[in-house]
Order: C-alpha cells, then sequence, then structure tokens
C-alpha cells in the first residue's frame, strides 16, 4: 500500500542522523513518507533550510504506480521515475543512500536478492531497508494496484549477516516489522562469499578465491572475506599465499594480531616442509 506502519519512524530518524546522506533514492516512495522525513529532518532542522529554493540534498524516487503519485510527492522530491523498481534502478546515478521501503516483499525471494544487488551497485554509502517480518502479511492486489501483491516472506535472519544496526517492532497476531541498516560495502561482501562459497562447493577453489578477490576490489576491507580467502588457500595448499593474506589481515586489522599469530604458529611446520 502507498502508506506504512510508524513505529520504525524514531529509527529512521535514527538513521538518518549516523549517516547524513547528502543524496537519497526512495524506492517504493508511495504517498511519501520517507521523503518528507527525511527532507524535513536533513534540510529543514539539521541544515536550517526551510525554503524549497535553499534545499540542498538531493531526493529523488522511484515508484512503479503512477497513481501514488500527486503534487505533494512532486514537491518534495526532486525528480521522481515511474516504473517497476527492478528495471527502473539500472537506468538511475550512485546514491549516499537507498531506502526501499516496503518493496522486498513485492518480488519472488531470489528476484528480491537481485534487486538488493542492483541496489548496491547504485549505492555509495548506505542502505535502509524497511520490511515486514514473518509469514502473516500477506496481502492481494488492493488500491487498484496489482503490484501490492506479497510474494515473498522474510525473517530478520535473512540480512542479519551484513546490517550494521536495526529495530524490530512487534504486532500481535501479525508479526514483526524491521527497520534495516546496511552498509553497502557489507552486503556487497556477503553476497561474494555467498558465491565463492558455491564455486568453492563445486571443487572450484581457485575460481573462488579469484571471486572474492576480484569483487571486493574498491571495497573496504572485511574481516570474514579476508579470513575466507585465507581458508581457501589453505585448502589448497598454497602455504605462502596463505601467509601473504595472514599479512594483509594483520595490516588492515590490527585487532587481529592474536587471531593472526595462533594461525602463523599452525602453519609455521609446513613452511618448514621440504619440497
Amino acid at each position: 500500500m502507498p502508506t506504512s506502519t510508524y513505529s520504525h519512524i524514531p529509527a529512521v530518524v535514527n538513521y538518518l542522523a549516523h549517516t547524513r546522506p547528502d543524496s537519497i533514492l526512495d524506492v517504493g516512495l508511495g504517498n511519501g513518507k520517507m521523503g518528507f522525513i527525511a527532507r524535513d529532518f536533513l534540510d529543514v532542522m539539521l541544515g536550517e533550510r526551510f525554503k524549497k529554493e535553499d534545499w540542498k540534498i538531493k531526493i529523488d524516487g522511484l515508484e512503479v504506480f503512477p497513481e501514488y503519485v500527486q503534487a505533494h510527492q512532486r514537491a518534495l522530491y526532486d525528480e521522481i521515475f515511474i516504473g517497476d523498481a527492478f528495471d527502473t534502478i539500472d537506468n538511475v546515478g550512485v546514491y549516499d543512500m537507498i531506502i526501499v521501503g516496503d518493496v522486498l516483499e513485492h518480488f519472488e525471494k531470489e528476484k528480491a536478492w537481485r534487486f538488493l544487488d542492483k541496489c548496491g551497485a547504485h549505492s555509495s554509502k548506505w542502505i535502509m531497508l524497511n520490511i515486514p517480518l514473518g509469514e502473516k502479511w500477506t496481502q492481494g492486489a488492493i488500491y487498484g494496484n496489482p503490484h501490492e501483491e506479497h510474494l515473498s516472506f522474510w525473517r530478520f535472519e535473512d540480512f542479519a549477516p551484513f546490517t550494521a544496526d536495526h529495530a524490530v517492532f512487534s504486532f500481535p497476531n501479525i508479526g514483526e516489522y524491521g527497520a534495516l541498516l546496511i552498509r553497502k560495502d557489507d552486503y556487497v561482501h556477503f553476497r561474494i562469499r555467498e558465491a565463492a562459497t558455491e564455486l568453492a562447493s563445486a571443487g572450484r577453489t581457485d575460481e573462488a578465491v579469484n571471486r572474492l578477490a576480484v569483487g571486493s576490489k574498491g571495497l573496504s576491507p572485511n574481516l570474514a572475506t579476508e579470513y575466507m580467502i585465507f581458508d581457501l588457500y589453505m585448502k589448497g595448499n598454497k602455504v605462502l599465499e596463505a601467509v601473504k593474506k595472514l599479512r594483509e589481515i594483520l595490516s588492515a586489522f590490527p585487532q587481529e594480531a592474536s587471531a593472526v599469530k595462533t594461525h602463523m604458529e599452525k602453519i609455521a611446520p609446513l613452511l618448514n616442509k621440504p619440497t
């Protein structure tokens, strides 16, 4: 529907305060709630810019159902893209934050993950995900909008491995609703590791390492990704490469000194083995 629960608004404001994005894409803008909150908080309250001509935060919206878009949304958003989010997002730019509000459940699950991948490609820093959790959030086509039907159900655990902050709200007899803040780099790292795990399970260890190395270029260092590369080197008996990776881990994550030392001690006998 073009609106949603109000329970998560304090969490949304908290995430905006923490991240201070200069540009936002609101996917599934509906009645414009997220756009208004972002505009009011970032431009008017924090920026002390109440006149539209003084606004500095770029806030664009994306909506599949054109009848939802009215004058008040056009007054708040800089640009509104009309079309199916899965395809239309290919034609937008890159934003500091992408808000995905009550959208994923309208895709089949596999397609929803691919859509999140696209959000990762169009976000430079953050993804904010607002989503009903549990299998009781059923919904058909309403308001004359066939896109309103819920096609997938989600749990917080689906997103926990890459979520930086979250708030979950309970609704009796219905389920939970989640407001999640995700670092774009953490999400991309997670998806790269998933792909690498599939390759490694098929015995394609070198391809798995390459997928991790190439896919993580340009991203901030991620400890789980680095250790996965190390583990794959060890499984492939590439001891020298494993040692090099441990040194890289220590350089990027000094707090891992004790763990790296333990790994080095275990590897030492392998280095001294005659070839």
